[in-house]
């Protein structure tokens, strides 16, 4: 038994956000289908890397799925997909607002099909707003959105996060709107349009540091792998490597400054208060890099231990080999019809009763056309 089982899913989305979206609600047991064009979600194409032909980016978020090609432009194209609106209780599109108004598949038409329907909408500015007919790519929302203001070096150029956050924030919020709204549908026995942005999803994330300027009104600056308002809390360098400590409080920094021989440092008006140290970061970080370079990582990590946070900076090499990652299932292995046996990072979603499954490998393009069309359309 899984959460989601007996929902039927159409994924009429493609690149990252809606994938995303969709793939968790089949991980949560969903019978998604993916309707794809005749030419296919152009992610099967953003290579290299490949296996046997699909890319690895089409693959990250595609599992536990049954693809189907389907043109809608046809009338028989058309003909199919409102066959299966009715038949399905979630639909999930990211198409600009409007496009599919054209052939009949809007939330109007899909809602006047079946009621019961719960659409979902994932643009780059939403169906509203001045730049609701905007294209919207996760880079340009980073940019638009405030976020690569913030990243990067103090004195370096703006930069953006190394994987596509407003994409998958915009996708997990999808799928937090479409479980409320299947709640909300036991209540009142009707479906609902649920439209999400990238450029929101971007804004909101933004937490502290969104409220600090609000709070403040002053503009937030990069800090690099520095925190705004936690000292220390930032990466090192050792005398082999980078590591990353995380004082969060002040009996934290007492422990550290024993741990680095420094106990002085605590009772310096300085640096006696997280406050006092937030202010004078540019005295208290010049008296500790020379420190943690004496020691090399894995020493300065194991005379830490468990006193406060800290981590060496691992490249996914490192991080994919730790035990931490086999113990919580987070690297999962697939049997792929061509590729073998594939490999893929599991759902952070644990459950004590219900757990997700990894059913369906991410599926060729088309492969599933006769066994959903036979299946559904046929009774």
């Amino acid at each position: 038994m899984q959460p989601l089982n007996g929902i039927r899913v159409l994924d009429l989305s493609r690149v990252l956000a809606g994938p995303y979206c969709t793939m968790v609600l089949g991980d949560l047991g969903a019978d998604v289908i993916k309707v794809e064009s005749p030419e296919g979600d152009e992610t099967r194409a953003w290579g290299p890397p490949f296996a046997e032909g699909e890319s690895a980016y089409y693959l990250c978020v595609n599992r536990n799925k049954r693809s189907i090609v389907v043109d809608f432009k046809t009338a028989e194209g058309r003909d199919i997909l409102s066959r299966l609106i009715r038949q399905s209780d979630i639909l999930v599109e990211n198409f600009r607002p409007g496009s599919l108004a054209r052939f009949s598949l809007d939330f109007e038409s899909a809602s006047a099909l079946n009621p019961n329907l719960i659409y979902c909408s994932i643009t780059g500015f939403g169906q509203t707003g001045p730049l609701r007919d905007k294209p919207g790519y996760d880079f340009m929302i980073q940019a638009l959105g405030g976020l690569m203001s913030i990243t990067g070096e103090p004195d370096g150029e703006p930069m953006k996060v190394g994987v596509a956050v407003a994409d998958l924030f915009a996708g997990q919020n999808a799928v937090i709107a479409i479980l409320a709204a299947l709640q909300a549908r036991i209540h009142t026995g009707k479906g609902q349009h649920i439209d999400i942005s990238l450029f929101d999803s971007q804004l909101s994330m933004l937490a502290n540091v969104a409220s600090n300027y609000l709070v403040s009104g002053d503009l937030p600056k990069r800090y690099g792998n520095a925190h705004a308002n936690i000292v220390p809390y930032q990466s090192f360098k050792a005398s082999d490597g980078w590591f990353v400590i995380a004082v969060g409080n002040d009996k934290q920094f007492t422990k550290m400054c024993e741990v680095i021989g420094k106990s002085e440092l605590v009772n310096d008006v300085r640096f006696a208060t997280n406050s006092a140290r937030v202010e004078n970061r540019d005295e208290l970080i010049p008296i500790l890099k020379p420190i943690f370079l004496t020691k090399t990582v894995n020493e300065w990590l194991s005379l830490i231990g468990d006193e406060f946070p800290c981590g060496a900076i691992n490249n996914l090499d490192g991080a994919f080999s730790m035990s931490q990652v086999e113990e919580r299932e987070m690297l999962i292995h697939m049997e792929h019809s061509e590729i073998g046996d594939l490999r893929l990072v599991g759902s952070p979603l644990k459950f004590s009763d219900t757990p997700v499954g990894y059913k369906l490998p991410p599926p060729r393009l088309g492969e599933h056309t006769e066994e959903v069309l036979r299946e559904l359309l046929e009774n």
